[in-house]
């Protein structure tokens, strides 16, 4: 997309948002509508037209547009509420509480949802709610599944190879290299995905060793397993919404990157479904190794001495079938700015 329209798009979001807010919903709707025109892949702005329709009434097409966000993103968990309250309304009540208990197992912990499964779904859905929370998992996560095996992709950044059992059972988390540290980065993303069924997006950071001072030796020195500091992790779930709320993130992530958390290595961990913005993937072509509708994980490898990115594929969104991983050149596919300057 070309930065002008791109700027069209976020600019009549934007404006849409705040007719929703003054409760024009007829002129919301307009405005997202010019937005979608303008980015027609923007899952965000569907679930918002869905919910000035619902406003306004006009559900048959608020359901069009919760489908149509479902089919983008199937990981939003606001377009299966959207279609939850749309069929509920046309008194699809069964069709209601199979999208409700969708939106649930997205995040089970919502409460927001799950009072809303109430007033769609009766008392009943409180119980079903606890009881989707109790469930084990069905994709109890492998190691083979949690490592993502990686394929070779053509930018220059090599994927980070697992390490070896004997070195990575002895390095400790300050020691590792920034590829090692990405490697258990990626690791950790693909496991929480599989047992959670869903991610928020996150900034791990690699702590720097301990120092140590002495009369003779004033620097750093390694750190063993039982006394490194501990992995650093920053929540960013509404960092991706716009170029506003990126542009606010970065400033906190470098202070925290450098004063709370004396980072040596940072990760940024993302599903692609919550980007709204940047849209890296959409118009590069051949240069994107997948669908543009595909879902997967953005990483990307920031520190003081380079940075590199990933993309792990998912290839059945529904059943969280982890496929290929690839390098990705951080130079055109960056989602943030450096963090280490």
């Amino acid at each position: 997309m070309a930065a002008a329209t791109q700027s069209d798009a976020d600019r009549e979001k934007s404006v849409g948002n705040e007719h929703f807010k003054k409760g024009d919903y007829l002129k919301a709707a307009a405005c997202y509508t010019k937005s979608i025109k303008a980015d027609p892949a923007n899952h965000v702005i569907y679930a918002n037209r869905a919910q000035a329709f619902l406003k306004l009434n006009k559900v048959a097409r608020a359901l069009e547009d919760a489908d149509k966000c479902i089919e983008l993103a199937p990981e939003y968990v606001k377009g299966h509420v959207r279609k939850a309250t749309a069929l509920a309304v046309l008194g699809r009540k069964t069709e209601a509480e199979q999208a409700m208990l969708h939106a649930c197992r997205l995040e089970p912990t919502n409460r927001d949802i799950i009072q809303l499964g109430v007033q769609i779904c009766g008392k009943e859905f409180v119980r079903q709610a606890a009881a989707l929370r109790r469930a084990p998992d069905s994709a109890t996560p492998t190691a083979a599944a949690a490592a993502a095996t990686p394929t070779n992709g053509a930018a220059d950044a090599p994927i980070p190879a697992k390490p070896d059992a004997a070195s990575a059972g002895a390095k400790a988390l300050v020691n590792l290299s920034p590829e090692e540290f990405a490697t258990e980065a990626i690791r950790t993303t693909i496991a929480e995905l599989l047992e959670k069924k869903t991610l928020q997006p996150r900034v791990y950071m690699q702590p720097s060793p301990p120092r140590f001072k002495t009369r003779k030796d004033k620097g750093t020195q390694p750190a063993t397993p039982g006394e490194e500091p501990a992995l650093g992790v920053m929540q960013i779930a509404q960092a991706f919404e716009s170029p506003e709320t990126l542009a606010q993130l970065i400033p906190a992530l470098r202070a925290h990157a450098k004063d709370q958390f004396k980072a040596q290595a940072a990760a940024l961990a993302v599903l692609k479904s919550s980007i709204a913005f940047p849209r890296v993937w959409h118009s590069k072509g051949s240069r994107w190794p997948f669908d543009e509708a595909c879902e997967g994980i953005f990483m990307q490898l920031e520190h003081p001495r380079g940075r590199a990115m990933w993309f792990t594929h998912i290839e059945d969104a529904n059943e969280l079938k982890i496929g290929a991983t690839v390098s990705l050149d951080p130079a055109e596919f960056g989602i943030l700015p450096r963090l280490f300057t």
